[in-house]
């Protein structure tokens, strides 16, 4: 394992994602989850950041490790508002509609392979913990960044503080949306 230094996060999920699962034919699940994710994928690669993984219908991506970048908030917010818009865009000529919540925060990230079997590159820390508060303590199609988050990228986005909520397992967080047209 590794520590990475100035790491940001992004936890996402589909809101309704269990009752539509549950309503749809299993492969047109996995051909949505599989066009969404490609695409995500591709937001993600062109602003510098890198898929970690997939668990159902969540996913984890960082930006600042395993390389460091000195604009990993930046990058990662901005690839955060590409898929709100690629998302609200999809929703007009689809007839399955998608909505996500979406969670940001910055911090140190331990990183490294798991298992014997099935190699996988894997994260973990407080940082990771974060980020997935901050997606449940979202809203739908919005993107909710932490204090740490907003201090790294106040300067180059438009945010609305929501003050401090209680967020699980860590007390009273102060949280902002960005501010996204």
């Amino acid at each position: 394992p590794e520590v990475f230094r100035d790491v940001s996060v992004f936890f996402s999920d589909f809101v309704g994602f269990t009752e539509m699962a549950a309503s749809l034919d299993p492969k047109v699940v996995i051909d949505e989850l599989s066009d969404l994710f490609t695409r995500f994928d591709e937001i993600m690669e062109k602003n510098d950041c890198e898929r970690i993984k997939t668990m159902g219908d969540a996913y984890l991506a960082v930006c600042g490790m395993p390389k460091s970048n000195d604009n990993h908030a930046r990058n990662i917010i901005r690839s955060a508002i590409a898929i709100v818009d690629h998302l609200k865009e999809r929703n007009r000529n689809n007839e399955l509609k998608w909505e996500i919540r979406i969670g940001i925060h910055s911090g140190d990230v331990v990183g490294g392979i798991v298992g014997t079997k099935k190699y996988i590159y894997d994260v973990f820390g407080d940082t990771i913990n974060t980020a997935s508060r901050m997606e449940e303590s979202s809203e739908v199609m919005k993107i909710n960044v932490s204090e740490e988050t907003y201090r790294v990228a106040k300067n180059d986005y438009t945010f609305v503080e929501r003050g401090a909520l209680p967020i699980k397992g860590k007390g009273e967080m102060k949280m902002y949306f960005i501010d996204v047209k």
